[in-house]
């Protein structure tokens, strides 16, 4: 019935057009394919179009018509990546107050996304520009609300511009002034992940480029404050680019602490993530050679005590980094590890060697499980004393098995 209604609304409107008027809004309405609306938009003429724009615009009938997502049809635009379509809207809405455009631009659908969040989310750079460029000089306050608000998730246009790789939408949005932008690039999801987590995630090494060039050196103390923020998991970006094996991501954070704050770089380092992982955790257990040597060599000769400590971190379920490269045959991450002990740390090395899991399983009984021949050899290349070698092949897991059983 609605529909009839709405067709007969449009026929008194616009007369024989009605066909193709309810043509294009119910494929914009019902979000067909791009094509669709191409085709349906391209069989207009200038005219007519603006005349169907602004009945559109100024009945609502988007929202009337779809009240469970309470889409306008500039949302939907914005959605499908429908450039002219916006822009006769922002077009339109200009010749009225300038207070009406911008609240028509800050209304939210059922989630509460604005067409600019539809815009980023879906990587639709031009439209991105034209709804920013709605907004004068002397509007910069506005257009900063506009750009900073959140949806229902706490996500900002810039969290979504992160989930596609565009660096244009990233460069139409960090346009604002830097004190405004390092607050909005800071904010938090619901979930308390930070945009700065979702960009390792998605490999957007340019992105993190620009979130961190952000910060000039003035505000470095800032900048690691942001760095070392952690998500709900207590999981920092640090951890998603390590177990991601994204090693210029690692260089680049790694790099935001200056020399003389190596205790608070030491301090990230040892931050536990999920089950207790650390950075080296995920990265041993990726097989990420390349960052695994980033991270031991971070610490100085005199700060080799930190070293072993943190190399011998145990996560939730008792694991060493160690045990979680043993297992998957990681030869060259395994006598990293091992080299960390020098000679005078003998001791210490027999007792990471021998650090049994929560199966109270060794190295030697996962290599041995799992057909690592190499490893195996390495492991027991650490012992000089017989009798210790001997303790160390006699050892039981929960299950009474020895690593020669599960060879």
């Amino acid at each position: 019935m609605k529909l009839v209604l709405f067709a007969i609304f449009i026929f008194g409107a616009f007369g024989s057009n009605e066909e193709k008027y309810t043509d294009l809004h119910l494929a914009l309405q019902n979000e067909e394919e791009e094509e669709e609306v191409n085709s349906l938009w391209n069989h207009f003429d200038k005219n007519e179009k603006e005349k169907l724009i602004e009945y559109l615009m100024k009945e609502d009938v988007m929202k009337k018509d779809n009240k469970e997502k309470n889409k306008t049809i500039l949302h939907h635009a914005s959605q499908r990546g429908h450039e002219e379509i916006v822009k006769l809207l922002l077009n339109e809405y200009g010749k009225e107050k300038k207070e009406k455009l911008f609240e028509y631009l800050m209304k939210e659908d059922k989630f509460k996304n604005t067409a600019l969040l539809h815009a980023t989310k879906k990587g639709h750079v031009g439209i991105v520009k034209l709804l920013l460029n709605a907004f004068s000089e002397n509007e910069r306050d506005k257009l900063i609300e506009y750009v900073m608000k959140e949806n229902q998730y706490k996500c900002t246009s810039l969290h979504f511009a992160l989930y596609k790789e565009d660096k244009g939408i990233v460069d139409a949005l960090s346009e604002e002034e830097k004190d405004t932008f390092n607050e909005y690039v800071m904010k938090e999801h619901q979930d308390k992940e930070k945009i700065l987590h979702d960009a390792p995630q998605k490999e957007h090494e340019t992105i993190v480029k620009l979130l961190l060039n952000i910060f000039s050196e003035k505000e470095n103390e800032k900048l690691i404050e942001f760095v070392m923020k952690e998500n709900q998991n207590k999981v920092t970006s640090l951890h998603f680019a390590s177990q991601n094996g994204q090693e210029n991501i690692v260089k680049l954070l790694l790099n935001t602490f200056r020399e003389d704050k190596n205790k608070k770089l030491i301090e990230y380092l040892m931050k536990e993530g999920q089950d207790k992982n650390t950075v080296l955790h995920y990265s041993s257990h990726e097989g990420h050679e390349g960052i695994v040597k980033l991270l031991l060599n971070i610490f100085s000769k005199e700060e080799e005590d930190k070293l072993i400590e943190y190399v011998m971190k145990e996560n939730q379920y008792k694991c060493t980094s160690l045990h979680l490269a043993s297992h998957k045959g990681y030869e060259g991450i395994v006598k990293l590890l091992l080299n960390t002990f020098s000679e005078e740390k003998k001791d210490k090395l027999i007792e990471y060697v021998m650090k049994e899991d929560v199966d109270k399983e060794t190295a030697l009984h996962l290599a041995s499980q799992y057909g690592q021949e190499a490893i195996v050899k390495l492991l027991l290349k650490t012992f000089i004393e017989e009798e210790k070698s001997i303790e160390y092949l006699m050892k039981e897991n929960t299950y009474k098995y020895t690593a020669l059983h599960l060879a």
